[in-house]
C-alpha cells in the first residue's frame, strides 16, 4: 500500500456507510450541550454531600457526562472503517493484498491509521464546539479540560476496539448481510465507567477520567505491541 493508504481507506469507509458518522456529530453536539448545562444549573443542588463534604451541584456532575458520550461519538465515527475491514476480509480483498506480498501486519496499521484519522476529525469538531461553547458560556477552562479529556479517552478506545477486532477474529462478524465489528463494543465498555463517576464522586470526575484514558492508552498500546503474535495471515482470509 502506497503511504497515503490509510487516507483511501477512512474515504472509502466512508462511502460505505454514513449512518454512523451522523450519530457522532449528534453525540458530539449532544455532549457539548450538556456540558454548557452546568453553566445555567450551577446552583441546583444533586445530592447532600457525605462526610462533611458539603453539597454537590449540577454544576459538578453534569459536564463529565460530556466525556463518554464524546468518547462515544468517536468510536461512532472510526465504525465504517471497521465495517469496511469486515467486507474486505469477507470479500477476499484483505486476500488479495496478501497475495500481492504484502504481510499482515502493514494491512493491520493501514485499517488502523484509517480509524484514527476519522476518530481524530471528530474530536477536532468536538475541540471546536467546546471551545466555542466554553468562550460563550464563561467556563473556557472547564470546556478545555474536557475535549482534552475526550481527546485520550476517545482516540485511545477507538484505538483498543479496532485492534482487539483486527486481532480476534471471532469479533468480526457478516450476519443476515450486515457486517458486524463486535470487538467495536469493548471500545464502548471502556468508556463505560465515565458515565456513572460524575454523579458518585464529582469532585475526583476529571481525575477519574485522565485515570480510564491513561489506562485505555495502555491497554492499546500493549495490544498494538503484541499484534505481532496476535495476527496471522490465516484470520485475514474469508
Amino acid at each position: 500500500m502506497s503511504t497515503d493508504q490509510g487516507v483511501v481507506i477512512a474515504k472509502r469507509s466512508l462511502s460505505l456507510t454514513k449512518s454512523y458518522p451522523v450519530i457522532g456529530i449528534f453525540l458530539t453536539v449532544l455532549g457539548a450541550g450538556i456540558a454548557g448545562l452546568s453553566y445555567l444549573t450551577k446552583a441546583l443542588p444533586v445530592s447532600p454531600g457525605e462526610l462533611g463534604q458539603g453539597t454537590t451541584t449540577i454544576a459538578e456532575a453534569v459536564p463529565f457526562i460530556a466525556v463518554p458520550l464524546q468518547s462515544l461519538a468517536a468510536i461512532m465515527f472510526a465504525t465504517p472503517v471497521l465495517l469496511l475491514f469486515v467486507y474486505d476480509k469477507n470479500n477476499g480483498v484483505l486476500e488479495y493484498l496478501l497475495s500481492l506480498g504484502m504481510d499482515q501486519g502493514a494491512i493491520y496499521r493501514k485499517y488502523l491509521e484509517a480509524a484514527l484519522i476519522l476518530a481524530a476529525g471528530i474530536v477536532a469538531f468536538d475541540f471546536v464546539i467546546d471551545a466555542t461553547a466554553g468562550v460563550l458560556l464563561g467556563i473556557p477552562v472547564l470546556m478545555l479540560q474536557l475535549s482534552g479529556l475526550v481527546t485520550a479517552l476517545g482516540l485511545s478506545a477507538v484505538a483498543f476496539g479496532s485492534l482487539l477486532m483486527m486481532s480476534f477474529s471471532s469479533l468480526q462478524k457478516q450476519r443476515v448481510g450486515s457486517n458486524q465489528p463486535l470487538g467495536m463494543a469493548l471500545g464502548v465498555f471502556v468508556v463505560l465507567p465515565s458515565y456513572v463517576a460524575p454523579f458518585v464522586l464529582p469532585q475526583l470526575a476529571f481525575a477519574i477520567d485522565l485515570g480510564l484514558a491513561a489506562l485505555v492508552v495502555c491497554l492499546s498500546a500493549a495490544t498494538y505491541f503484541a499484534s505481532s503474535r496476535l495476527i496471522s495471515r490465516e484470520k485475514l482470509l474469508p
